[in-house]
């Protein structure tokens, strides 16, 4: 007798049987899907570049499941472009809300979404790196025929002043003619919906005015975020030194100013640039005087003028909050001469808060500060710096040969100024007018007169070569130390940014990229980290006929300048081509 009963449990099949084989059992085939985890097969699909993840998708359902795991491809936008194409860990913005990505400098605030798509992040990023973009050209608003206005009317400066203000404020773009008018006019156009038209009466003068600049508020209002409020709140600037402000809303028609501002006479003057922060809003004149308004009452109150005498246009100011309360800080790069008849490039920061005083040696105050009162915004710091500087007192080889190098960098004239508070770029002007201007002279100064047309030696006396070019952009990366630091601001050339072959129309600089227009026509890239660049367009005479190329590249050189934008998917660009928009989304 057993010691122990026999477990209830079937026994397993014996592998062998002497009785009749049973009809084998049919098993499911081992696959690649079915044999390894998910996460073994993530790991291994780490190990790919992005063309093999998309080639892979196309295998079945599970591989194209797993080739699109937003981790895989946020690993592969890091390892490709880097941690510094996020934007938050560049320059001196300081985010308090913890976006992950910021709106970009004179952009519009969006609300963020709640997933980030790091597959499309990637394949716009590489558009960029590529220039792949689709093209749309804006034709015939509102009845008015956008290619065919004429130039701007003069703003009592010698500089050229753009046809078209174009701004980028979240999914709207804002075009603001610069022709004058009884009532000039912003276009106002939102993706999916047909375009808005905003008139401007001025009330100061009863004939003719222009616009003079528009500036998108920069500040991440909460009331944005919700869809019955507000997306886009702009500052408009005509030309007889009045201004408004405006909330734009997608879904409204019409819609009138919310605050209109009337300067006194002495202070009635153009704005060609403004900054606008609420409840800060900065404006720049052409003669370099700088105005400082708060608006977070319900009127608009003048509160500090300055004006330097050391700076010149052209000029671009940038502005962003800081991490101390109605603080914020302002950078401005301009136009500096150099000595005896050429042109450098500067930079100077101005701390701007609710109280304070002005300790600096290049900015001069022409109006005393009023009585520091809550909410009144005035200057409390400032620092300067300059590309061109001579070492005080004896130099040693080291500082020769740099002051060299610095002579060697010189322009005879600038074309535009552009900086993101981190760099700051500058775009000689050696246009096409001046070269014909200097060869003209310099044939009729010669013993022997030529019979040939002087037209004709227009195409003949502009050459650059690939490696070379009179246009060749100068980038300089801006040092802001802590103010308590015993090291002053910084300017310090970088490299020099070749590509255009032709006079520079307008630049752009934000997020570390530069965006240059030509005059031509053509439209470049670069990415100021890694030094990559990339033609998005070409010139002008590679499209068309010989002839007509030639007539473009004399307008282009005319009185009015161009114009170009950009945000992290789109460029819009206004020049010899006409109103386009490039979108890298595709």
């Amino acid at each position: 007798m057993p010691k122990r009963c026999p477990s209830p449990a079937t026994l397993p099949v014996a592998k062998h049987h002497a009785g009749p084989q049973l009809s084998p059992e049919r098993h499911s085939a081992i696959t690649f899907d079915s044999a390894l985890y998910d996460e073994l097969i993530l790991f291994i699909f780490s190990f790919l570049d992005h063309r093999d993840l998309c080639a892979i998708e196309a295998a079945n359902k599970n591989c194209s499941r797993l080739a699109s795991d937003d981790q895989l491809w946020k690993a592969l936008f890091l390892r490709e472009f880097g941690r510094p194409r996020l934007r938050g860990g560049r320059g001196f913005y300081g985010r308090a809300d913890g976006r992950l990505v910021k709106p970009l400098p004179s952009r519009g605030y969006l609300p963020e979404e709640s997933v980030a798509n790091w597959k499309w992040m990637y394949r716009i990023s590489s558009n960029w790196r590529n220039g792949r973009c689709a093209v749309e050209i804006f034709r015939d608003w509102d009845g008015i025929d956008i290619e065919h206005l004429p130039g701007p009317i003069a703003v009592n400066s010698k500089a050229p002043q753009p046809r078209w203000h174009v701004l980028l404020g979240g999914t709207s773009t804002i075009f603001a003619s610069a022709e004058p008018s009884e009532q000039p006019t912003i276009f106002v156009r939102d993706r999916g919906s047909p375009p808005t038209t905003l008139k401007f009466k001025s009330q100061l003068s009863s004939g003719s005015s222009s616009i003079s600049t528009v500036v998108l508020d920069q500040s991440p209002l909460p009331s944005r975020v919700t869809p019955r409020s507000p997306s886009v709140s702009l500052a408009v600037f005509l030309s007889t030194g009045e201004f408004f402000i405006y909330d734009h809303k997608p879904s409204a028609i019409t819609g009138v100013p919310k605050r209109t501002y009337i300067p006194l006479p002495q202070h009635r003057f153009p704005v060609t640039h403004a900054a606008y922060h609420h409840p800060l809003l900065v404006t720049l004149s052409q003669s370099f005087t700088l105005m400082i308004y708060d608006l977070s009452g319900d009127t608009i109150t003048h509160t500090q003028t300055l004006n330097s005498f050391t700076s010149h246009p052209p000029a671009s100011v940038v502005l962003s909050a800081m991490s101390i309360p109605l603080s914020f800080k302002l950078v401005l790069a301009y136009a500096v001469p150099v000595y005896p008849s050429h042109w450098s490039v500067g930079a100077t920061e101005l701390i701007i808060s609710h109280f304070g005083s002005i300790s600096s040696s290049s900015v001069t105050l022409i109006e005393p500060p009023k009585a520091a009162t809550p909410g009144n915004f005035v200057v409390s710091e400032t620092r300067s710096a300059r590309a061109f500087d001579v070492p005080q007192g004896w130099i040693d080889e080291n500082k020769l040969q740099a002051m060299s190098a610095q002579w060697g960098r010189k322009v005879t004239q600038v074309a535009d100024t552009q900086t993101d508070g981190k760099w700051v770029v500058l775009a000689p002007d050696h246009s096409l007018q001046s070269l014909f201007t200097a060869s003209n002279s310099a044939e009729s100064s010669s013993s022997s007169v030529s019979d040939i047309p002087s037209t004709e030696l227009l195409p003949t006396t502009y050459v650059s070569s690939p490696c070379h070019s009179s246009a060749q952009l100068q980038l300089y990366r801006l040092h802001l130390p802590p103010s308590t630091s015993l090291h002053g601001p910084k300017l310090t050339f970088v490299r020099t940014l070749h590509g255009p072959r032709g006079p520079i129309s307008a630049v752009a600089v934000a997020d570390g990229r530069c965006v240059s227009l030509g005059a031509d026509g053509s439209i470049w890239v670069w990415d100021l980290e890694s030094g990559r660049r990339a033609e998005v367009a070409a010139p002008v005479e590679q499209l068309i006929e010989e002839a007509d190329a030639g007539a473009c590249m004399s307008r282009g050189s005319g009185l009015s300048r161009g114009m170009v934008v950009f945000d992290e998917r789109r460029i819009v660009s206004a020049g010899i081509r006409g109103i386009e928009e490039r979108r890298f989304d595709v």
